[in-house]
């Protein structure tokens, strides 16, 4: 009778170890990998000491177990209430080709180390100075615009 309680607690923690690896806590952690020795170990004793019938069934159960619950957790709303479900709405960068023209004459608002920021008309933008080193105040001209990134010398 001991071993039959000591093998369906086994069971019982691999499973809810494994359960809660899946669930809350992600990658391979300790978790999961202590589920998979409690369920082995479950398994073993079954086995051994319950005999073969029993060792089956303790399988069985386990697997039936671990699959039925991941199928109510993952058709039920349990899963969405775990998941992130906001959607961003604004625009995270914007289009540097809109903001300053090739050949625009703008001033150094901070030192270009070789990045930093430059005003042009109103606008203060992040710009690059290839790799060079400009002092605040210089005036800098547009070399290039592309995509995120806007390229300047000083004039």
């Amino acid at each position: 009778m001991l071993i039959t309680g000591a093998v369906i607690a086994f069971l019982l923690l691999g499973v809810l170890l494994l359960l809660l690896e899946i669930v809350f806590v992600p990658g391979t952690t300790i978790v999961g990998v202590g589920g998979i020795i409690l369920l082995s170990i479950g398994i073993y004793l079954a086995y051994t000491y319950l005999g073969t019938m029993q060792g089956h069934v303790s399988l069985a159960s386990s697997v039936a177990i671990i699959f039925l619950s991941l199928i109510v957790l993952l058709k039920g709303e349990t899963w969405k209430k775990m998941a992130l479900d906001t959607t961003v709405e604004g625009k995270s960068v914007q289009q540097v080709e809109n903001m300053v023209k090739l050949g625009e004459i703008g001033k150094t608002v901070t030192r270009l180390n070789p990045a930093g920021k430059a005003i042009f008309g109103d606008q203060i933008i992040e710009v690059d100075a290839a790799g060079k080193f400009v002092d605040a105040g210089c005036e800098i001209v547009v070399t290039k615009v592309s995509q995120n990134k806007i390229i300047v010398k000083t004039t």
